[in-house]
């Protein structure tokens, strides 16, 4: 018993080395011009969209922030305007890397709402193994790139983009040396792909409440 505890108060301290390194990130995203209305404060549970991506990533990152306009208020985490705006969540990811006081960030968008802090820490702990500086999950032969670990080194890499006025962040995904996080390790895992299913439209909408409910019981 003793040398079981012992093991897992050990385990207990790696986890939390873990999350001391990783600071997270939430994108509270643009316009939302095709779901008509601000994406940030759709009713989601007991809460909105927002609250919602807060409670997934605080057990994961030591620090939150997001990054986007609000016209939300008292937030108990630090909103971040984004330093070059109209250039998309690429702008926005430049924002948090060069506001980070952590090596390794986490980047969720608001409108992923079936994540949980689980996948969000089995996605993250990859940095460990990895020698890439993006790791980015692929579903349905897409790329996740909102839910998805930065390095802060590939800060210059997105300004060189940002100056271009190139937005894609796949097209610089290409460039960085990226790990694929596979849809089959997914599933190893247990985790369904439709965790990372993202919300753009109120059909969207109805759907991930659809999913939720299934995967809820």
């Amino acid at each position: 018993m003793l040398a079981s505890g012992i093991f897992l108060e050990g385990m207990a301290g790696h986890a939390d080395a873990l999350r001391n390194d990783l600071r997270g990130f939430i994108l509270a995203g643009g316009a939302s011009r095709r779901m008509g209305r601000d994406k940030a404060q759709i009713p989601w549970g007991g809460g909105t969209l927002l609250t919602h991506a807060i409670e997934q990533m605080e057990p994961v990152a030591s620090e939150v922030s997001i990054v986007g306009t609000l016209t939300a208020e008292n937030l108990a985490v630090p909103v971040l305007t984004d330093k070059i705006p109209g250039l998309g969540p690429l702008a926005g990811i430049h924002s948090a890397l060069s506001r980070s006081t952590s090596d390794w960030n986490l980047i969720l968008a608001v409108d992923l709402p079936l994540v949980t802090p689980e996948l969000l820490a089995w996605i993250a702990d990859f940095r460990v193994v990895a020698s890439q500086t993006a790791i980015v999950p692929r579903v349905s032969s897409r790329l996740q790139p909102l839910c998805a670990i930065y390095h802060r080194k590939i800060l210059p890499q997105i300004d060189q983009a940002l100056v271009r006025r190139e937005s894609s962040i796949r097209r610089l995904l290409e460039r960085l040396g990226t790990r694929i996080i596979e849809e089959d390790q997914l599933i190893a895992s247990g985790f369904a792909p439709e965790m990372l299913f993202n919300v753009n439209t109120p059909e969207d909408l109805e759907r991930a409440r659809a999913i939720a409910k299934s995967m809820n019981g």
